[in-house]
């Protein structure tokens, strides 16, 4: 068996072949074969990683979250006002624009990804949509969220308006978005101190998400 970093990048280069075979030809259209010349392997040698095709392209899929969210994490990181969910609402949105396999998801691109558009949601750990509620938690504890409604109905309506947003041909610009976004869910003034008070446990919480997203990533190999 080869050591485990040689593993891990052969896994990576496999995904990257199917990535770019997936945009290019859809799901139904590519198979192992097509992935393994495309990726300079053997067939088989693609089973070793991934039992079937499903899982190979559920895992291209899980991939390009994770890479979305780690940078997010990264624009937190350098500027903690960030955390201001219209403005990581409009640096989100733009980072599934500039990821054609992750805005298929969002926009139900049944053309791209075939059957694998239902059983996405269940390849994240469950805890990543956890992550997302407790986010918005914390802006309600600090003022920073509109607390005339539940924080649950608030999610529901957070995702039917991003995923509005992304099934449009065009999508609207990022700026629209996050003007959308401060009208229907932040309160009228956004206190820049809070903002910076709460950034450390906002980074946290996105941070183990993707701690646990990578580690569900990392199995699959």
């Amino acid at each position: 068996m080869p050591p485990a970093e040689d593993r891990a990048e052969r896994a990576e280069r496999i995904l990257d072949a199917a990535a770019e075979l997936l945009l290019r030809a859809g799901y139904r259209r590519t198979t192992i074969e097509d992935v393994a010349e495309r990726a300079g392997v053997g067939k088989g040698t693609v089973y070793l990683h991934w039992k079937n095709r499903e899982e190979l392209f559920l895992s291209v899929l899980l991939r390009e979250s994770v890479r979305a969210l780690e940078d997010l994490v990264a624009a937190i990181a350098v500027d903690p006002l960030a955390v201001r969910l219209s403005r990581l609402t409009e640096l989100q949105y733009a980072n599934v624009l500039s990821r054609p396999l992750l805005r298929a998801g969002y926009a139900d691109d049944a053309e791209t990804l075939g059957k694998l558009l239902p059983k996405l949601h269940g390849k994240l750990d469950p805890r990543h949509g956890e992550a997302f509620a407790e986010y918005l938690e914390l802006l309600a504890a600090n003022d920073l969220l509109r607390t005339d409604r539940p924080v649950r109905e608030l999610v529901v309506a957070f995702q039917a308006v991003l995923h509005g947003f992304l099934g449009r041909t065009p999508p609207p610009e990022p700026a629209l978005i996050a003007d959308t976004v401060a009208h229907a869910f932040e309160p009228l003034a956004v206190s820049t101190r809070q903002l910076r008070a709460v950034a450390p446990r906002a980074l946290a919480l996105f941070t183990e998400a993707v701690a646990l997203d990578r580690k569900q990533l990392e199995r699959a190999y």
